[in-house]
């Protein structure tokens, strides 16, 4: 159930922490001014060039600089380091190995905090949090069920290593299925009567105006079922005939023929093809499994038919969510994983002419109902793409030794309380604009501020960040903090089609796959060498082998195919990773 940030965080300012953070402004800025203090962050990415050119020009940072922090009620300023666009990696390689660590550290594709703590790079702030952070701390006390997200197990004792960020619900995904509903209401009949469906644009203007009445195999307005699916591909078929398109097909997968975390393969039974926690708490390897083997079976019968990209194996460059992007955005491929950007009528920009008139919709991952024995059919998928509400891990490094934490701290910590986590997720108010007159603000149409306040309490997202496709309202917000993200608090007015679209993408919660950093997150440097040199032996091999399952150069359906791909997997040892992560698994959950 949904709950507005103000009855998750209400009444979280007060105390010491009023006293210090609703003072007056100080000198505080981006970088050196009049602070009282200076912090170096390394931060994974930075903001849209077109805005404003260095981060610590951002509206919402340079208001929260204004106050002041701790108990000594300091101004501080902040340097931050951001890489160039796309070498974070190599960046953030690159200043470990170097030594020449800053403050702090946007953990995003950082070392474990063990690895981090094992090598001296991160400070313990097991002592430090609780007298400086009380919002932080609260917030901790109010969801014991994500609280144990903010230690680390160390020897038996529990140590505060980062500061972790928290999303105040299970917000949308970025991407998800998606599928060309205009052709399921042209070239679709209704199941049960046989009637033509019918489907249009009632605003020819607004990309999510459509209407239609249709009605899937399974009963509902929304394919739910392997058998849906391959209705609608009976459809698409239908479709590409009638317009000429050659060069087109069904359905796109990612290039090994899965994806690592599970997604697709875990609607034939539950779980991941790799390591996965099962719903009796055992770590469970899935590649060998009889619902694996229902995944292949099922795509070698529709590689088979037709319906599968024949070149899926060969476009080892694409991501998971923008396979043969070309293909698709021509208007030729009738189901894929895609982005929010191409729901509704968005890729109808006269870049072919089968984009005319085109409605994608999103859609769950689909149960099966058709592939393998009971106990691959009719079970939820399990394994997903979905949120956390466990965010960003943020480390104070070693370089902070001797600098006054309890101001970058007790800074940090107003991003817990609500004024502070408004700010963080949407920007200025109206009134802040007014006061700071700030510019990026007034030159993009901001003059009214990021939101304003409903009558029920929550906040409505203002209707050019509404309109924006990102850029702007990340320029706006200061979202490369440590704190709360609003969700539920946020009415982004969103259309309903469009909103119903992604809810479809978190239908189902993920329930066992190891996201992010869960359970591996936590493991010493000795653990996760000890279990990447397996998983990497197996990746590749799996990589290799399972779109020879797809393709029919081997067989699913054969007893020895199978056998022989099980055999090969065993040999590479998975069980030994079992028994490593099993631990972890046992003490850290997934949320």
């Amino acid at each position: 159930m949904k709950k507005t940030f103000k009855r998750v965080l209400g009444a979280v300012l007060g105390g010491t922490m009023a006293m210090s953070l609703l003072a007056g402004c100080g000198g505080g800025g981006g970088v050196g001014g009049d602070a009282d203090e200076t912090y170096t962050m390394w931060i994974y990415s930075g903001q849209d060039s077109a805005y404003y050119l260095d981060y610590e020009e951002n509206p919402a940072l340079q208001y929260a600089l204004q106050k002041t922090y701790g108990p000594d009620e300091k101004t501080l300023a902040i340097d931050f380091w951001v890489p160039p666009s796309g070498s974070a990696a190599d960046n953030y390689s690159t200043m470990i190995g170097s030594g020449d660590l800053p403050d702090v550290i946007d953990a995003s594709i950082a070392d474990a905090p063990t690895v981090m703590y094992e090598t001296g790079q991160v400070m313990d702030l097991t002592e430090l949090i609780p007298e400086y952070m009380p919002n932080y701390m609260k917030y901790l006390e109010e969801h014991p069920e994500i609280a144990h997200k903010a230690y680390v197990d160390i020897d038996g004792e529990e140590k505060m290593l980062f500061i972790r960020s928290f999303e105040e619900d299970y917000g949308y995904n970025f991407c998800g299925v998606e599928y060309r509903r205009d052709w399921i209401a042209k070239y679709g009949t209704n199941p049960e009567t046989g009637a033509a469906f019918t489907g249009e644009f009632t605003d020819e203007s607004d990309p999510d105006s459509w209407v239609d009445d249709v009605v899937f195999p399974s009963g509902g307005s929304d394919p739910l079922y392997i058998s849906d699916w391959e209705w609608m591909f009976e459809i698409f078929d239908k479709a590409m005939e009638a317009e000429g398109i050659t060069d087109g097909y069904c359905l796109s997968i990612y290039y090994p023929g899965f994806t690592w975390n599970g997604n697709f393969t875990s609607c034939f039974g539950g779980g991941s093809p790799l390591w996965y926690k099962d719903l009796d708490g055992n770590v469970t390897f899935g590649a060998d499994s009889p619902q694996f083997r229902a995944y292949l079976e099922c795509l070698n019968t529709w590689y088979s038919n037709g319906w599968i990209d024949p070149s899926f194996n060969q476009r080892t460059s694409d991501a998971h969510y923008s396979i043969d992007d070309t293909t698709t955005r021509q208007g030729k491929v009738g189901l894929w994983v895609g982005l929010e950007s191409q729901l509704g009528r968005r890729m109808d920009v006269g870049a072919s002419e089968y984009t005319e008139g085109i409605c994608s919709y999103g859609a769950p991952w689909p149960i099966n109902d058709v592939y393998g024995d009971a106990s691959c059919q009719n079970v939820e998928p399990n394994a997903v793409d979905h949120t956390s509400l466990a965010g960003t891990v943020w480390y104070v490094t070693s370089a902070a030794e001797g600098k006054d934490l309890g101001t970058l701290l007790s800074f940090f910590d107003y991003f817990y309380s609500e004024e502070g986590a408004v700010l963080k997720t949407l920007g200025l108010s109206k009134e802040q604009v007014e006061e700071t007159q700030n510019q990026v603000y007034l030159d993009n149409g901001l003059e009214n501020g990021a939101y304003s306040v409903k009558e029920d309490g929550t906040y409505l997202l203002d209707e050019m960040l509404q309109k924006d496709s990102g850029g702007l309202a990340k320029a706006a917000a200061f979202t490369m903090v440590p704190g709360i993200t609003l969700v539920s608090s946020v009415d982004k007015g969103y259309a309903e089609n469009y909103e119903h679209s992604m809810s479809l993408w978190t239908l189902y919660p993920n329930t066992t796959f190891f996201q992010g950093s869960d359970v591996t997150g936590y493991m010493t440097e000795a653990d996760t060498k000890s279990v990447t040199n397996i998983q990497s032996k197996i990746l590749d091999y799996m990589t290799t082998n399972a779109p020879n399952f797809i393709m029919g150069k081997t067989d699913p359906y054969d007893d020895g195919d199978w056998n022989d791909w099980c055999t090969m997997l065993g040999k590479y040892g998975y069980t030994k990773v079992n028994d490593v992560i099993q631990p972890y698994a046992d003490k850290y959950e997934i949320d």
